[in-house]
């Protein structure tokens, strides 16, 4: 099939922003192209999206000492699927492709990217290989084509992101190191991750996101030394109820009191469980659902072994 045009091609873009991940497969197929030819024909159409808006949300940003305030849907159950820690390029890819299997067949309604995308090795303050100083924009570059495909994938999931320690790594090196570079937009991460462009909503390290009044979605950057202890730490911190990156281990911690009933929840990671720095670390691979209605939630943690988890009787992983 030729690349459409004119009116064609405006019909054959509304019906590509508005697929799922499967039917745009599909539709490649149809057209006797590949899956990546396809998506380039999308991009380079210079047509905006047209995805109608799925939900019914309302933020409200605040100064940075307080967290952006979500509100979702009244009365209505919605799900946010909340990850981080992949560390690009020292993620797991086998355990992300699973990941993102379960995220394209599941639409949750959000999708939290909740830290540390990508590691900055080159700007930290420990011992660098230098063979790796000059990667970064690769880095950069694998880290916006993973928002890429979960923007075909997910088209009308409400995606944010929220700042990590390693994002934080590159402010504190432009502080120290290049503080007249440090206000340009062009070195912020927004902009290095071109979130805009993938319709991601930005919130800066450890402003966090408040769903509903009653959830705290922050990275963190604390790390205690068991699992479920961090949990207690943001508990003590914070109050209410949350979850939390950072540790690389999964955990939770309840609380209940003349107030109420409480939980905080670490989150788990996605990169490689062995890296070259540190031998046999204490950590673990997962992801979490959090279910919302109103004033109250459910969250459902999903632990990673061997690459595969479980969910509703399917086995995700080879």
């Amino acid at each position: 099939m030729p690349k459409p045009n004119g009116e064609q091609l405006q019909l054959w873009c509304r019906n590509w922003d508005k697929a799922t991940h499967d039917e745009k497969v599909a539709m490649a197929t149809e057209s006797g192209i590949t899956y990546e030819s396809a998506r380039h024909w999308r991009s380079d159409s210079g047509l905006p999206k047209q995805v109608e808006e799925k939900l019914t949300y309302s933020w409200q940003t605040s100064s940075e000492t307080k967290p952006v305030s979500l509100t979702t849907t009244t009365g209505v159950y919605q799900t946010a699927a909340i990850i981080g820690d992949p560390h690009i390029p020292e993620h797991d890819s086998e355990t992300l492709t699973n990941v993102e299997e379960f995220l394209y067949e599941q639409q949750p309604d959000y999708l939290f990217y909740n830290g540390d995308m990508m590691d900055f090795y080159q700007v930290s303050v420990f011992d660098k290989d230098p063979a790796r100083l000059g990667t970064m924009q690769n880095d950069l570059d694998e880290t916006t084509s993973m928002f890429d495909r979960h923007s075909d994938g997910l088209p009308q999931t409400k995606k944010v992101f929220v700042g990590g320690t390693h994002e934080n790594r590159w402010f504190k090196y432009l502080r120290q190191h290049a503080p007249a570079l440090a206000n340009l937009k062009s070195t912020n991460v927004e902009e290095l991750y071109k979130l805009k462009e993938h319709d991601i909503t930005y919130v800066p390290f450890e402003v966090g996101v408040l769903v509903n009044k009653t959830f705290l979605i922050l990275h963190g950057d604390i790390v205690s030394k068991h699992s479920s202890y961090t949990a207690k730490m943001q508990s003590d911190n914070h109050g209410g109820s949350g979850i939390c990156n950072h540790t690389h281990r999964m955990g939770s911690y309840y609380k209940r009191d003349v107030f109420g009933f409480y939980g905080w929840w670490e989150n788990g990671c996605l990169c490689k469980l062995n890296p070259d720095w540190l031998k046999n670390p204490n950590w673990m691979q997962g992801f979490s659902l959090v279910h919302f209605k109103d004033d109250r939630y459910w969250v459902e943690q999903i632990p990673i072994i061997n690459h595969k988890f479980m969910y509703g009787g399917k086995v995700y992983g080879n």
